[in-house]
């Protein structure tokens, strides 16, 4: 009995190997047979892809409507395949890569600047993959940007800093606001006006005793600070009261 039982056992581990064994050759046969190992392509040229894919039975397709940059794949090489090459990575003959070319470096150069603000050359720099190096600002006869190091137009490396040259124009002048009550709205605007400073509203409203045209309030008043920027209303005296008037602002800005 316990001969017979050690006997079954012998033969059930016999059997149980040569089922597997059996089963291993006839997979190497008929599915490893029929796969081969995904070819790694990135560095090779286009004709040097194809025979490589044309010896292991697989279709190579080559995207021509996107193109990568790279420092380290000579341009018009493969530089991207879709399936991961390796030994472990198997592909049935007849499958399809797809890949993509090298465009080569990035060729990356300094942008013209010129009159521009530091804040937009400063984005345009980060746009561009370039960096801000050191700003320093000038006073000049006109605003924006003088000259860049590099000089604009250089070809440069990914993040190389760009030091600019910004010039700023001359401050705009202030005047202390003087006193306009009492004297003719025609007289008083020409004079602010040739100074740069804007009456930008006028309002007309009745006065007994004073006649026509002179300013009986202002704003701001007299003894402040104004500036081209700042405006300047003004109550005139009329013979009826009438809607406030908004003044278009014509003149010219003193820089």
């Amino acid at each position: 009995m316990i001969r017979g039982c050690l006997g079954n056992i012998i033969f059930a581990v016999l059997a149980v190997l040569a089922f597997g064994f059996s089963s291993y050759v006839w997979f190497s046969f008929f599915v490893r047979g029929k796969s081969v190992s995904t070819p790694n392509l990135i560095g090779q040229t286009v004709n040097e892809a194809k025979a490589i894919c044309s010896d292991l039975g697989v279709n190579l397709v080559i995207d021509g409507e996107h193109r990568r940059n790279s420092d380290r794949v000579p341009a018009d090489s493969v530089v991207w395949q879709n399936r991961p090459p390796g030994a472990t990575n198997l592909i049935k003959r007849g499958t399809t890569i797809k890949v993509e070319l090298s465009a080569g470096p990035l060729i990356l150069r300094v942008p013209d600047f010129s009159d521009q603000r530091s804040g937009t050359a400063v984005l345009r720099l980060g746009q561009q993959n370039l960096r801000s190096g050191t700003i320093a600002y000038v006073d000049a006869a006109k605003e924006g940007v003088l000259a860049a190091d590099p000089p604009a137009g250089t070809v440069v490396p990914a993040q190389t800093p760009v030091s600019l040259l910004v010039g700023v124009g001359p401050a705009a002048a202030y005047y202390i606001m003087p006193d306009l009550i009492d004297q003719p709205l025609t007289n008083i605007r020409p004079f602010l006006e040739s100074r740069g400073l804007i009456v930008s509203t006028v309002k007309f409203e009745a006065y007994p005793g004073i006649r026509d045209g002179i300013i009986i309030r202002q704003f701001p008043l007299r003894g402040a600070r104004v500036g081209p920027r700042d405006p300047i209303t003004v109550v005139v005296s009329r013979a009826e009261e009438s809607a406030i008037v908004q003044q278009p602002a014509t003149a010219t800005t003193t820089q």
